[in-house]
């Protein structure tokens, strides 16, 4: 029983991150997470956005976050993520007008698959491909983000997946 609890906050956490890329928050989401996440960013809503623009907004953004602009491997021997929510029997649809490869999309795939039981499948996508791009991309944005509230974000996206992939290896 304990590992199901386990395994739907993990799937929830997934789900969660998936969001912080897909647009910029509210004031009274920014206010949930800080309280939730203990941040100490004091950042204005509008800064927020400002910096949510800048940073991951496509075409414009510095740091879109898409695996084929970040992955030190991409195109050496991996499927197309796409091949691969197929292979897991999903398939992005026009829901999410983002690429196939986009952060948000590999997180809700995550979440997907611990929600389903399909632990190898999720080991295997966190090896090839979250751990391989990721947390390098959140050295970016800890670099790059004008505020502390991303900074702190990507902090956290990096030391969660860190944990994860830490918890897999023998």
């Amino acid at each position: 029983m304990m590992g199901e609890n386990i395994d739907a906050e993990r799937a929830d956490i997934y789900e969660l991150f998936s969001q912080f890329f897909l647009g910029p928050p509210d004031e009274e989401t920014v206010g949930v997470i800080r309280q939730d996440f203990s941040l100490d960013s004091k950042d204005a809503a509008d800064e927020i956005s400002r910096d949510f623009d800048e940073l991951f907004s496509y075409p414009h953004g510095r740091l879109v976050p898409l695996e084929s602009l970040f992955s030190p491997t991409k195109g050496i021997g991996q499927p197309d993520v796409a091949d691969i929510y197929a292979g897991a029997g999903l398939v992005v649809d026009d829901m999410y007008d983002v690429a196939p490869d986009h952060i948000s999309l590999e997180f809700l795939f995550m979440s997907y698959l611990i929600e389903r039981g399909r632990t190898a499948m999720e080991q295997k996508f966190l090896e090839q491909h979250l751990v391989n791009w990721v947390p390098y991309y959140c050295d970016k944005i800890m670099k790059q983000a004008q505020t502390g509230y991303y900074r702190e974000i990507a902090e956290i996206i990096k030391d969660f997946l860190l944990a994860e992939y830490d918890a897999y290896r023998p």
